[in-house]
């Protein structure tokens, strides 16, 4: 019981820090959602696009595509 008495402060500050660890993990896990959602609306968009012939299907690759061929 002393040994607590004696490093209480510590106790609540690694606490703290841990808990706002574990907050901001959690809304970063929400963001990576919402984007995740995001390219998939985008995703529907372009195809639409297509589809109606608005946007020609060379603006569509997905840039892993572009990458392979630049090498990159």
């Amino acid at each position: 019981m002393e040994w607590f008495k004696k490093h209480a402060d510590t106790v609540t500050v690694l606490g703290g820090i841990l808990l706002a660890v574990l907050w901001m993990n959690g809304k970063f896990s929400d963001v990576n959602e919402k984007f995740s959602n995001l390219e998939k609306e985008i995703a529907v968009i372009k195809t639409v696009l297509i589809m109606k012939e608005i946007m020609p299907v060379e603006f569509a690759v997905h840039h892993k595509q572009i990458e392979q061929k630049d090498g990159g």
